[in-house]
């Protein structure tokens, strides 16, 4: 069963008495003009009060709220670029220090081949110089063995016939043989 407000009231203004004896005098209609004058001042004052001192305080406050929170959000974009910013110097150091170390890496690269190369030709030197040393002396060693050969081969080649034939050659004509086979010997070495 719904019941309606204007319901209620008519019920109300038909049965005043019946309330008021029942103890209940705010719903007496004879109060009712005053307890609604009341009422509206009430309201009214409250209105004025909120109107005048609470709502600007409060309108202030979320005004500040969101002042700061424009400022935090403003800071914030700020340092978000300042870190880009940053970053991309960062970025820019390394890619920099990379490329002066790859400088530094093929310069001390070619430098020290050129050092390599050097020291190469020098050993090179040093070691042609040494072999020309060397084969000149066993030239010479083979020179003196060639020219002693001759005296030994003389003396070894007499000795021989002795015991073979038991009868000593003669010197000169032996020491031109030995010559013969030596020079022949002599050019087809170096030819």
């Amino acid at each position: 069963m719904k019941i309606n407000l204007g319901t209620i009231v008519f019920l109300l203004f038909l049965h005043e008495i019946a309330f008021a004896k029942e103890g209940m005098p705010q719903l007496n209609t004879k109060f009712w003009l005053s307890q609604i004058v009341w009422l509206t001042i009430v309201f009214a004052l409250l209105y004025f009060l909120i109107q005048k001192f609470f709502s600007p305080k409060l309108f202030a406050l979320i005004d500040t709220r969101t002042n700061f929170i424009k400022s935090l959000l403003e800071e914030a974009e700020v340092c978000k670029n300042q870190i880009q910013k940053l970053e991309d110097e960062y970025n820019l150091i390394i890619t920099e220090a990379k490329i002066e170390s790859k400088k530094i890496s093929a310069k001390l690269k070619s430098d020290l081949n050129d050092k390599i190369s050097i020291k190469r030709k020098e050993f090179e030197n040093f070691l042609n110089s040494e072999t020309l040393k060397t084969e000149e002396e066993v030239n010479n060693f083979k020179k003196k063995a060639l020219e002693n050969i001759q005296s030994i081969a003389g003396d070894f080649s007499k000795e021989l016939i002795e015991k073979i034939t038991g009868t000593a050659p003669n010197n000169s004509s032996l020491n031109e043989v030995i010559m013969e086979i030596s020079n022949k010997e002599k050019k087809s070495q170096y030819v």
